[in-house]
Formats: C-alpha cells, sequence, structure tokens
C-alpha cells in the first residue's frame, strides 16, 4: 500500500469519528462537496485527481445515481464543438426560450432519442482513433458523423485522473432543517487499463452525458454552463473498470478487508 492510500485511509478515519457533519451547502447533493471540505481541498472542475493521486467520488448509502468519472470537451471538428450541436439538435430552455439547451444520456449501443426528431448514438472509430456522435434522424438514417473526441484525449484523462479512485459512502439525515452526513465506507480501486475502458464504452456499459445547460441564479444567470461530455457508470459495474484493493467499513464488526 502507498502512501497516498495510507493518507487518505488516516484523513477518512479522522473525519468518519466526527461522525455527523453538517453540510457545506444544506443540501443532500453535498456530499461530495462536504467530505472536501474536511479534507481541507477546495472545489475546482480541474482533471487532476482530488487527493495526491487519488480520485474520490462520494456517494450517499441509497443513492442510485451512477459516479460521474470524468468530464471531457468534444475536439472538433470546430470550436467548440457542443455550440453547433445545441444549435442543429438542441431545444428551447423552458425559462429562458430564447436559448436552446441540450442534455441527453447516450452510449455505444442504443439509439437514444432527442427532441423527438433525431437519435443519438456514439461510435468508436479505431481507424481514426476517435469518439464520434451520430446523428439519425427517426428512420435510423445517418444525418451525420462529425462532432468527435481523439481518443488520445480520453486516454489522456482516464490515466491522468482514474489511475486509482477511492469510493466514500454515507449516511444522511436531515434535522431541524439542516442536511447532515456521517461518512462511514472507504473503498480504494486501481484502474484495469484503457482498453478495459473502451470495450465497456463499445458495449454501452459506460454512458456519456451530453450536456449544455443555462444557469438558473446568481450572477452568471442566463449564461451558458457545463457545456461538456461527461461520463459515467452504474456503481454495481466499478468492479468491472477498476480491481478492488482495500476497504474500510466502520457500519460492520469487522470493519478493515485489505
Amino acid at each position: 500500500m502507498n502512501d497516498s492510500f495510507k493518507n487518505l485511509i488516516e484523513q477518512f478515519n479522522i473525519i468518519s469519528k466526527k461522525c455527523w457533519i453538517p453540510s457545506v451547502k444544506n443540501n443532500f447533493g453535498s456530499v461530495g462537496l462536504t467530505f472536501e471540505k474536511e479534507l481541507g481541498k477546495k472545489a475546482d472542475s480541474m482533471y487532476f485527481p482530488d487527493y495526491e493521486n487519488i480520485e474520490i467520488k462520494c456517494t450517499s448509502r441509497f443513492s442510485r445515481y451512477p459516479l460521474f468519472l470524468f468530464t471531457v470537451a468534444f475536439d472538433g471538428p470546430t470550436f467548440p464543438e457542443i455550440d453547433r450541436i445545441v444549435e442543429k439538435y438542441g431545444y428551447a430552455d423552458k425559462d429562458f426560450p430564447e436559448k436552446k439547451v441540450i442534455f441527453e444520456t447516450v452510449n455505444c449501443k442504443t439509439l437514444h432519442y432527442v427532441n423527438n426528431k433525431f437519435k443519438f448514438k456514439l461510435d468508436i472509430d479505431e481507424k481514426d482513433e476517435k469518439l464520434y456522435l451520430c446523428v439519425y434522424d427517426l428512420n435510423n438514417k445517418l444525418i451525420e458523423k462529425t462532432s468527435f473526441v481523439y481518443l488520445s484525449t480520453i486516454y489522456h484523462h482516464i490515466m491522468v485522473k482514474l489511475k486509482y479512485l477511492a469510493i466514500i459512502y454515507a449516511s444522511q439525515k436531515k434535522e431541524n432543517n439542516m442536511i447532515f452526513f456521517r461518512y462511514y465506507k472507504l473503498t480504494i480501486y486501481e484502474l484495469i487499463s484503457f482498453e478495459k475502458f473502451l470495450d465497456m464504452l463499445k458495449k454501452g456499459r459506460i454512458d456519456v452525458d451530453i450536456i449544455a445547460r443555462i444557469n438558473k441564479s446568481g450572477i452568471d444567470k442566463g449564461r451558458y454552463r457545463n457545456k461538456n461530455l461527461v461520463f459515467k457508470i452504474k456503481k454495481s459495474r466499478i468492479e468491472e473498470l477498476f480491481k478492488y484493493i482495500y476497504q474500510i467499513n466502520y457500519d460492520i464488526k469487522n470493519n478493515i478487508n485489505s
């Protein structure tokens, strides 16, 4: 076990012993931000690992949400390519109808309906070394295979950010109109390989959110945010992509398993 693992385990033990910790934003979605604050880490959107060389993902005990692995932008053919996609295939935002948005989940296995007018699907072209967004009409006729991300871009993000992964589990409660988290479980994994990631992507076992949304409040109200591709995986599939290394769970009697 390397020093980074030992340091994170030590910090997790300190945080878990605090029991119920108030949420930094007083909502259940702040489980990760609250843990990062306790860890002494400032929130950021960098693609480097959260803690030394370990990426940290936090989740609530009964959450059915997938884990968001990493975020990239389209590499081309235009820049920013997401603007062209939104203009051509997006739909009016309900609060700012003069602006188009898009928020769709796609993969390499199935055709996904978009705005009842189109279908989206991803395709890995290993000859071109690109991941393409394919757009079809409702009769499954290909309209375009234009927008792409280089496989080298994806490789770089994965190998930098996800070589080691720690998943932190928390219980949650609401008391006196305040949200609290209790962090009780830490599991550490190591990435199996980039080839395994591509295989799962091909088989539709990893999904991608295509996102271009509008800020609804604050000083950036009415402006675009999160114009990205977000790769995500179901928690039940984690051990297809990552090799288990270590676990500590304070909610079972014999809590250490290495």
